[in-house]
Parts: C-alpha cells; structure tokens; sequence
C-alpha cells in the first residue's frame, strides 16, 4: 500500500514491475535521513531465510531484537524502500533491527509470506542469541504489520515464547469495505475498495481457494496474546483495520496499547527523520517496547 498521489499508476490493475518501480520511488521521495549512529548492514539468504538489512544502533542490548517487516502492499517493497523507519527504531530502542526480505505477489501467493516470517524470526535467534533468553519484537507497517501477525501465528512454541510483543504500524488486516475506505480511499492512493480487492486477490492467486477473511488476522485475534502496540494515522483509508484489530484484542482480554496519530496518512513513517509527527512516532513505540522488556516476566 502507498499514501502517494500518481493518477497514471493504479493498483488495482497496472502491472507488478510498475508498480515496484512506483512504490520505490515514492519512498525514495518520502524518506527521511537515518540517525548517524546506527550501522547499516546486509544480510543474505541463508536457508529458508530471504535475507535482509542489519540497523545496529551503538552498544545494543544483548539477547533481544526487533524482526521488521516492510509495507507494499505485499507486492512491492523491500527493508531498502523502509530504511528510514528501521533505523530510527535501532536507534530509539537500543536494539538491533532485523529487517526482514519476504517473497513478494503473485509471484509467491500466501502462505509465502508467512513462512518467510518465521524464517527471519529464526534468523535473528540465530543472530542475536548469546546464551541468555532471547526475547524479541515482531514489527511492521501497512501489509507488514499483517505479515508479522501471520508470521507470530506461525512460530513454533519454543521460538514463540520469546516474543515480547508486537508493534504494529497502520496495517491492513483485510478489510475491503469499511468508514474509512470509503471516506479515504481513492484510486490515487491505491487504498479505495477496488484496490484493496485486487491487492488481496493477488496475495490468494485463486489457487488455494481461501478467502480472505478466512486467514485475517481479525479472525485470528482470540488467538494473539502477547502485548500489542497499535499505531495508526488519523486520515489513513485503512484505520478502520487498526481499530478493529485493537477492539478484537481487547475482547479477549489481550493486552493491547492503541494510538491514532492526528494529521496523519497512511505511510507517513518514512519521513522520519525530517517529519516530527514521524520520527516521534517511532520514539513513543521504542519506548514501549523497552517498558515490556523492562516489566514482562523472561520465558
């Protein structure tokens, strides 16, 4: 998904090299400088693992780590068009940022995405274990926040009991229709219905005869109990979906932190960095995240 204006471009139908070829740009456009003390460093495929970007900020906490997943719709993007948000996460929480490459559609229809997930998980326990317990954060924005989700559904028991929660920013969980697509979406911003559709169809591929809301996260939510961070923007199309996740985890009596940030677009943490709201943003959900390392019991 993309908050850019380009009438020429439309997700819902244009080709999948243009609209990767669009997405980039338009992050390229968006983003903010990283701070200047965080490393930056590439990680290749090894395994079932795709390979990704390494964020180290100076002095990292040991044994723990945050595992990110980029946005795009599951069709575009790449930890290199989400740079900016990674980094600026290293450097506010301390911790190294583990920003995970997943196969992308309709190349690779779902559950690609969800093994991939897991795949970098176990990655970065590989990485980041050294003898202690290994406690890590599942991360991600707009179809990468839904790929976290799927990838902590996935986890086997043991890697699972390390999670120490989740930071989700402004994802989709699935909805097509909902107040917000209708008062936000437009075919400009590839978040109106017939996009949102056709986004989805491309992550089903038809194959495999699922629907879409039989592997939402939403449908999912009675079973997510591990902490949950619920950042959205106030004018995003897809902030419906953010709130009925939150709602859904509350009615299970999950632990779950919800904020709507004001003024806000769907992908607007990429300018962090140079935009306020953004880089202030990431601060508030690294501080989170240390509060749970610093009150959660170790598994």
């Amino acid at each position: 998904m993309d908050s850019s204006r380009d009438t020429e471009i439309s997700w819902a139908t244009s080709p999948p090299a243009l609209l990767r070829e669009h997405h980039l740009a338009d992050a390229t456009r968006q983003e903010g400088p990283p701070p200047d003390d965080v490393g930056e460093s590439e990680l290749g495929e090894e395994g079932a693992f795709r390979g990704g970007l390494l964020f180290t900020p100076p002095q990292p906490k040991p044994d723990v780590a945050i595992v990110y997943f980029h946005g795009g719709g599951f069709l575009a993007g790449s930890p290199r068009t989400h740079r900016s948000v990674a980094a600026w996460l290293a450097h506010f929480a301390g911790m190294p940022v583990l920003s995970a490459r997943y196969r992308l559609t309709p190349e690779h229809p779902f559950p690609a995405q969800r093994d991939d997930a897991v795949a970098a998980c176990a990655r970065a326990s590989s990485l980041f274990s050294h003898g202690g317990d290994f406690r890590f954060f599942l991360s991600g924005d707009s179809a990468g926040a839904c790929v976290s989700l799927w990838g902590l559904l996935g986890l086997p028991a043991e890697l699972r009991a390390g999670v120490a929660g989740l930071a989700l920013f402004y994802g989709g969980f699935g909805l097509t229709e909902s107040a917000s697509i209708a008062r936000a979406g437009t075919p400009d911003n590839g978040l109106d219905a017939e996009a949102l559709r056709s986004m989805y169809g491309r992550l089903l591929d038809g194959r495999n005869h699922l629907r879409i809301d039989e592997i939402s996260p939403l449908g999912k939510a009675a079973a997510i109990r591990e902490p949950t961070y619920i950042l959205a923007a106030a004018e995003d199309a897809v902030l419906d979906d953010s709130l009925a996740l939150h709602r859904k985890l509350e009615q299970n009596g999950s632990p779950t932190h919800f904020i709507s940030v004001p003024g806000m677009d769907h992908g607007f943490l990429k300018q962090a960095g140079k935009l306020a709201e953004a880089t202030d943003s990431i601060r508030d959900a690294a501080s989170w995240m240390k509060e749970q390392l610093a009150t959660a019991p170790r598994p």
